[in-house]
């Protein structure tokens, strides 16, 4: 028979509080790890869940980059997250990939890719309801420290959303435009990435590879590409091999052709049962004053923010994401030239 010593020592060890440990400082210690956090980050802003937190979920100079201007402030942020969520119901993400990293000791820097559905179902972004239910690529970097959303760079798939509830890109941004749309504001994070950390490498060498096509080395692609790689693209639209890659890079580097092309940051991974992956935010800043995708040149100064995704195979690059804002440069393209 156990001792009343051990059946009392034990039910002391059984009460016995529990001291967990934040996996950064300045994290809540209920978060265990980096994904959990940022998940949760997604459910209570992106889905809406929580925007009664936004104080505790939101630095108070927190800078929201988007495809059509930047957001500043946890109240402005919050406001367009309600109108979002009031235009497009009941939004559910699915995460499709995240790369992170630590920058220091209370801070970390994550990109992210989902599979958005929801419903168009409420007045307001995107004119009266069309009832239709949407399906769409959103792409996040995010800049956390101390358990807040300090900046972000984010991304949906506006030309996919507009595909599917029947309206036209230009009259998307006519109605962005009447609504006031934000002007960009420099970021303030200006770190590079991980290119000196472990899998590093990877997100050099897409930043590498679209710099080159974007200043005009197309030939690259053929290198580098598996010749069957993926292409999930802007829209939608979906291609395969590097002779499609080259239509899209070209198509938009055409209508920009004197633009200043940058790659403002990069990440690269290498994780087990996952191929090597790297993502990297660019920006495209200049005039429209070349024939290309967004019709005949206007001369209005533009400013692209875009995002790539890819992973890589034996044969080269096997599958990429790309995502800008295209009524983002529509709104831009008519404000520049008065033409709303």
């Amino acid at each position: 028979m156990r001792s009343r010593l051990w059946q009392r020592g034990r039910e002391q060890r059984g009460r016995r509080k529990v001291t967990r440990v934040s996996f950064l400082a300045g994290f809540d210690p209920c978060w265990q790890d980096a994904g959990a956090y940022l998940s949760a980050l997604t459910r209570d802003l992106d889905e809406g869940r929580r925007l009664d937190r936004l104080e505790a979920l939101l630095a108070p100079e927190v800078i929201s980059h988007g495809g059509s201007g930047a957001l500043v402030e946890p109240e402005v942020l919050g406001a367009d997250l309600a109108a979002r969520l009031a235009a497009l119901t009941g939004p559910r993400l699915r995460l499709e990939d995240r790369l992170w990293h630590a920058l220091g000791a209370n801070s970390l820097y994550a990109a992210e890719r989902f599979h958005v559905s929801a419903r168009h179902d409420g007045a307001g972004l995107y004119g009266p309801p069309s009832g239709a239910r949407v399906q769409f690529t959103q792409m996040a970097e995010r800049l956390c420290a101390s358990g807040r959303l300090r900046e972000q760079w984010l991304l949906r798939d506006e030309a996919a959303i507009l595909r599917q509830i029947g309206l036209d890109p230009v009259e998307c941004a006519r109605l962005r435009l009447a609504g006031g749309a934000p002007e960009s504001v420099a970021p303030r994070y200006s770190g590079a990435g991980n290119g000196d950390g472990p899998g590093g490498s990877w997100g050099a060498a897409l930043s590498e590879l679209v710099t080159r096509v974007m200043s005009g080395e197309v030939a690259a692609l053929a290198e580098q590409y598996d010749p069957a790689a993926e292409l999930f693209l802007p829209g939608a639209e979906v291609g395969c091999g590097p002779r499609e890659a080259e239509a899209f890079w070209i198509g938009l580097r055409a209508a920009f052709p004197s633009a200043h092309f940058e790659v403002e940051h990069a990440l690269g991974a290498e994780t087990p049962l996952a191929p090597p992956r790297a993502c990297i935010r660019w920006r495209l800043t200049g005039r429209h004053d070349g024939q290309g995708v967004f019709g005949a040149p206007s001369g209005a100064p533009v400013e692209i923010l875009g995002m790539t995704q890819a992973e890589f195979g034996p044969e080269g690059l096997r599958r990429e994401w790309t995502l800008y804002d295209a009524p983002g440069v529509w709104q831009q393209i008519l404000r520049g030239t008065g033409s709303y």
